[in-house]
């Protein structure tokens, strides 16, 4: 089987967990290393949730920490607790892991891997660009030798989950943002278009608790933060798998209705963070404008169920 290769760049997260088990399971699947980025957590908490998910799940990818700021060397000073608790992991009270991250940064990974590489590599990209952003910055060589870069974020033509406009990944560095849709390389945006239609029920959660061993047990206790989130915004039935969506267009392209043209996000003014698409044949990015949940569903779930379920290796 073809594989799509990938660097899982990420800022684990509940959301973040799921999609990186997701990633372990699907077959079509090649992650070349875990890039952490400050976001749903600071980067020592995100860095750290990477390091216990792999021990935990055996995971054998080596982590690479980036960014702590933004593009711009801007703190956070508000991460989403409300959202991810206050470890990004939803508060359980895990161990702390005994693996380490790798010496070299994620952004100097970047670079010295695709400029040593002849073999396509796709960057999946689930939070902020910064990474992503300072790695063509400091090495614009690189941009042709992406094959692509997926990212989860934005929104088209439905509101932002940050403010009416913006989405909370471009929202929290929307500099990088603009600075990667500038640099030429292929993009492939699933926003909140695609992934709020891709929606998994907590009764569908309660199943995988019983049917997945202990990556169900997992889940299960590091959702019940994000539940009550979404209980709170008046949502009871369950709640949008944005990461795993994206994740998901990967490798299955046809279970998304795709546009082609040309993308630029706003950097200034109420609309900070918006981005702004425009159709063409001639563009260089693409924008998943909404998905078919029962077949990503499924796909899920199998995936999971051979990865995770009782009989698998």
């Amino acid at each position: 089987m073809n594989q799509t290769v990938v660097i899982f760049d990420t800022d684990p997260g509940i959301d973040d967990a799921m999609a990186l088990l997701l990633l372990h399971a699907l077959p079509s699947i090649e992650i070349r290393a875990i890039s952490t980025v400050f976001g749903n957590a600071s980067i020592a908490a995100c860095t750290r949730n990477a390091l216990y998910i792999c021990e935990r799940f055996n995971l054998p990818y080596p982590v690479y920490q980036g960014a702590g700021v933004t593009f711009t060397g801007q703190a956070e000073t508000d991460y989403p607790d409300f959202v991810h608790g206050l470890d990004g992991l939803g508060d359980v009270g895990f161990p702390a892991p005994s693996r380490h991250a790798e010496s070299q940064t994620s952004v100097d990974y970047m670079i010295e891997t695709l400029r040593a590489t002849d073999e396509p590599i796709e960057l999946l990209a689930v939070g902020r660009m910064t990474n992503l952003a300072e790695a063509l910055r400091q090495a614009p060589d690189i941009a042709p030798l992406i094959q692509r870069i997926v990212m989860m974020g934005g929104a088209v033509a439905v509101p932002g989950n940050v403010t009416q406009w913006a989405e909370a990944n471009i929202y929290g560095d929307p500099e990088a943002a603009a600075f990667v849709f500038d640099s030429g390389v292929p993009v492939l945006m699933v926003g909140l278009d695609a992934t709020l239609e891709h929606r998994m029920k907590k009764t569908s959660l309660m199943a995988l608790r019983h049917e997945l061993g202990d990556a169900g047990e997992f889940l299960w206790q590091i959702k019940q933060c994000y539940l009550k989130f979404y209980a709170d915004k008046g949502i009871f039935d369950g709640f949008p798998i944005h990461d795993s969506t994206a994740a998901l267009a990967v490798v299955h392209p046809d279970c998304f209705e795709m546009r082609r043209g040309n993308l630029v996000c706003e950097t200034q003014g109420e609309q900070r963070g918006r981005t702004v698409f425009t159709e063409s044949e001639e563009g260089v990015h693409e924008v998943a404008m909404a998905a078919d949940s029962a077949q990503l569903t499924t796909i899920f779930e199998t995936a999971m169920h051979a990865k995770y379920g009782a009989g698998s290796l």
